[in-house]
C-alpha cells in the first residue's frame, strides 16, 4: 500500500504540467547559460593560471570579499525584494511591477555610487591598513567603477526573474562573462606584442567591461519590452514601495553584509594563520591563490544548475504562498532537496576520483589536486544550501536565514583561528565541511512543516 502511495507521489512530482512550469523552463535557460559561463570561466581560470603566478592570484583574491561586501549592501537584498514584489504583483497591473523596479534601482544606484566614491578615494587606506597588501590599491579603484553598473544589472535581472522571463538574465550572464574574458585576453595580447609587463589590473578592467556590457544589454531588453502601458519612469518612484523594498531587503542585505564582512576577516586572517602554521608569507598567499582561483571555481562548477534553480524558486514559492498552495511548496522543497543532494553525491565521487588528473591537467598544480579532493566532501551539502535559502526567502523568512548563515560562518571562522595554526590548511577544509552540514540542517529544520505536510 505504501509503495502505491509513494509511486503516486512520484508521478505527481514528475507530472508533465509541473515540469512545464516557468520554474523548470526558466531553470533550463539559466542552467544552459550557467554551463556556458562556467565553461568560459574554466578556460579563463586556466588562462590566468598560465599568465599569473599563484601568489598574484592570491593578491587578486584578497579584494573579492570587498566586492562581495559592496554588492551585499547595494544590490543583493534589493534584487531579491524586487523579484518577490514583482512576482506577487497583479498580472493586469504591470505599472505596479515597474514601480517596484525603478524604485529599487534608484535606491541601489544611490548606495552603490556612494560606496564607489568612498572605495575609490580610500583605496590606499583599505589596501594597506585593512587588507595588508599595497598591490590591491589599483585593483580596488578599478573595481569601484563597476559598482553602479553591477547594481543596475542586478535589479533588472530581479525584475525579469519575477516576471518569469529567465532567458534575459541568462543571456546577460553569457554577455558579461564573454566580454570580461575577451577584454583581458585583448589587453594581454597587446601587452605581449608591445613588450610590456602584463598587469594584474587587467583582471579588474575585464570585470568593469563585463559589468558595463551586461548593464547595457539589460537596459536595452527592458526598453524593448514595454508592456507597462501608459507609464512614466519618474512617476513610478514611490516612497511607500521604497519602504516595502527596504523592509524585505534589509534582513537579506544584513545577511550578505555579515557574510561578506566575516569573509573579509577570513581572507585576511587565513594567510596569517597559515604563516603561524609554518608557511612563509609567499607560500601562504600561493595556497590561498590556488584555493580561490583554481580549486573553488572547479568545485562550484555544478552550481550552474543549482544557482539557476535558486533564482527561479524565489518567485515561484512567493506566488504559491500568496495563493495558499502549500502542496506546491511541498513538492518544490522535496524535489529541491532530492535532486541537489543527488547532484552533490555524483560530484563528490567525480572530484574525489579524478582530483589528481584535474589538478594537473587543468592547472598543472599538485596543490590544486589535493584541495579539489579535500573539497569534494563538501559537494553534497554545498549545492543544497543556495536553493534552500531561496525557498526561505520566497516564504518571506529572510530574518531566520540571516541567523543561520551567521551561525555557520562564525563556526567556520572558529576553525580558522583554532585549527589552521595547528594543522594547516586542512583545518579550514574541516571547518568548511562542518559549517556547511550545520547550515543545511538548520534550514531543513526550519522547513520541517512543509516536509511532513500531506494532503490527498
Amino acid at each position: 500500500m505504501s509503495s502505491d502511495i509513494s509511486a503516486k507521489k512520484l508521478r505527481s512530482y514528475l507530472n508533465p504540467k509541473y515540469l512545464k512550469s516557468p520554474v523548470i523552463t526558466g531553470a533550463f535557460f539559466l542552467t544552459a547559460a550557467g554551463i556556458i559561463t562556467k565553461l568560459i570561466g574554466f578556460f579563463y581560470r586556466i588562462f590566468l593560471s598560465r599568465v599569473f603566478d599563484e601568489e598574484s592570484l592570491g593578491v587578486f583574491g584578497l579584494i573579492s570579499p570587498v566586492m562581495m561586501l559592496v554588492h551585499a549592501v547595494c544590490a543583493a537584498g534589493i534584487q531579491n525584494a524586487i523579484t518577490r514584489f514583482v512576482a506577487a504583483s497583479r498580472k493586469d497591473k504591470a505599472s505596479e511591477a515597474y514601480s517596484y523596479l525603478f524604485t529599487g534601482i534608484a535606491i541601489s544606484v544611490l548606495l552603490s555610487g556612494s560606496m564607489a566614491y568612498v572605495l575609490f578615494n580610500q583605496a590606499p587606506f583599505i589596501a594597506i591598513s585593512i587588507i595588508g597588501e599595497r598591490r590591491c590599491i589599483p585593483l580596488l579603484r578599478i573595481a569601484a567603477l563597476s559598482f553602479p553598473l553591477a547594481t543596475i544589472h542586478s535589479c533588472i535581472n530581479g525584475f525579469f526573474y519575477g516576471r518569469k522571463r529567465a532567458a534575459i538574465p541568462a543571456w546577460s550572464m553569457i554577455i558579461e562573462q564573454s566580454c570580461r574574458v575577451l577584454t583581458v585576453y585583448i589587453l594581454f595580447r597587446l601587452s605581449v606584442e608591445a613588450g610590456l609587463n602584463v598587469s594584474l589590473s587587467y583582471i579588474c578592467v575585464g570585470l568593469l567591461a563585463g559589468e558595463f556590457s551586461s548593464a547595457v544589454f539589460s537596459c536595452f531588453m527592458l526598453a524593448i519590452k514595454p508592456d507597462q502601458g501608459d507609464f512614466s519612469m519618474c512617476k513610478s518612484l514611490s516612497f511607500h514601495k521604497g519602504i516595502s523594498i527596504l523592509s524585505l531587503a534589509l534582513p537579506i542585505s544584513l545577511n550578505r553584509v555579515c557574510i561578506s564582512f566575516i569573509s573579509t576577516i577570513e581572507t585576511i586572517q587565513l594567510p596569517k594563520m597559515l604563516v603561524i602554521s609554518g608557511l612563509s608569507t609567499s607560500d601562504a598567499l600561493s595556497v590561498y591563490g590556488v584555493f580561490s582561483g583554481m580549486a573553488i571555481p572547479l568545485i562550484m562548477f555544478p552550481s550552474a544548475f543549482t544557482g539557476s534553480v535558486a533564482s527561479l524558486l524565489l518567485p515561484s514559492v512567493s506566488e504559491a504562498q500568496a495563493q495558499g498552495n502549500t502542496k506546491r511548496i511541498q513538492k518544490t522543497i522535496c524535489l529541491t532537496i532530492g535532486l541537489c543532494f543527488l547532484l552533490g553525491v555524483a560530484c563528490f565521487l567525480f572530484f574525489f576520483t579524478f582530483a589528481d588528473f584535474l589538478g594537473k591537467a587543468l592547472f598543472d598544480s599538485d596543490i590544486a589536486a589535493s584541495q579539489i579532493r579535500a573539497l569534494s566532501f563538501v559537494c553534497p551539502f554545498l549545492y543544497m544550501s543556495g536553493t534552500l535559502c531561496s525557498i526561505l526567502h520566497g516564504l518571506g523568512k529572510t530574518g531566520i536565514t540571516f541567523l543561520f548563515n551567521l551561525s555557520s560562518i562564525l563556526l567556520r571562522l572558529g576553525f580558522i583561528f583554532l585549527a589552521v595554526p595547528s594543522i594547516g590548511f586542512s583545518g579550514y577544509i574541516y571547518g568548511t565541511l562542518v559549517s556547511q552540514i550545520f547550515f543545511d540542517f538548520l534550514i531543513i529544520l526550519a522547513l520541517r512543516r512543509y516536509l511532513v505536510y500531506d494532503k490527498e
